[in-house]
């Protein structure tokens, strides 16, 4: 009785069920494979397919009769119409290309006008964009407003040096922030006796 005591956790512990087993089984298919949207989808594409064919069907029917009546000028004049008004609107379209290229080119600094000859407007909006970037990577961070082109001190390495080398510097930069942020602790006291 003792082996079979020993013997039986081990089955119980192996007949224990794997979640990852379980969840493949009742793993739903997405809709596009789904039996009904394929269905619903054929039957909208036969939809189509006859619409299509019943358009160009009465078309060919009113051309046979306008050519049965003789008025190949009728139909010679819908053509020439629908040209045209086709050519206009592709003009229209390439002039506004042509327009929006010379616009993007202009961003373009002059020396590297040449790489894009051969690009297409959008790869050259993203060209630009890309230059864009990179040009402003070196660009001062605008959290730091208040940071002129000489920096925190005027130009010098510290704002003692500031003090003792350019002290009318100092005071006018002073008196233009509304006073001094960092405390007149630096600032030489005038000798009353000079």
């Amino acid at each position: 009785m003792a082996e079979e005591a020993t013997n039986t956790p081990q089955a119980e512990q192996n007949s224990e069920t794997n979640p990852s087993t379980q969840a493949d089984e009742t793993k739903e298919t997405p809709l596009h494979e789904h039996p009904r949207f394929k269905e619903v989808i054929g039957q909208r594409n036969q939809f189509r397919d006859q619409v299509d064919k019943y358009q160009a069907e009465e078309k060919a029917k009113e051309e046979k009769l306008l050519q049965e009546k003789g008025e190949f000028q009728t139909i010679l004049d819908k053509r020439n119409s629908t040209i045209e008004t086709l050519t206009k609107e592709n003009e229209g379209y390439k002039t506004r290309e042509l327009e929006d290229r010379e616009r993007m080119i202009e961003k373009v600094p002059e020396e590297q006008r040449v790489f894009t000859e051969g690009m297409s407007n959008s790869v050259l909006a993203q060209y630009i964009e890309q230059n864009q970037t990179s040009a402003n990577a070196g660009k001062t961070d605008p959290s730091r407003a208040g940071t002129t082109a000489k920096g925190d001190f005027g130009g010098y390495s510290s704002k003692m040096e500031w003090v003792t080398k350019d002290p009318e510097g100092y005071e006018k930069a002073k008196k233009n922030s509304g006073g001094d942020k960092f405390g007149d602790m630096f600032m030489p006291k005038p000798n009353p006796f000079a």
